[in-house]
């Protein structure tokens, strides 16, 4: 199972790139999950941050192997 963080981010809020990366889908499903309520996010303005424990969240409640 690959590591959330990456060894050179010191932050460990994901994108949604890096969130579709890590969960091996796309990155419209990962905004799927964001509309639906599944993943939690942070917005700084525009940007729409994972926090890697909501991300780690979803993966436990969902069973989803990465």
């Amino acid at each position: 199972m690959p590591t959330p963080a990456s060894p050179n981010t010191l932050s460990p809020y994901r994108t949604v790139a890096e969130v579709a990366g890590y969960l091996r889908i796309s990155q419209r499903q990962v905004r799927r999950l964001i509309a639906q309520g599944e993943i939690s996010v942070t917005r700084f303005g525009r940007a729409v941050r994972i926090h890697e424990r909501d991300m780690l969240a979803y993966v436990g409640r969902s069973g989803k192997a990465a």
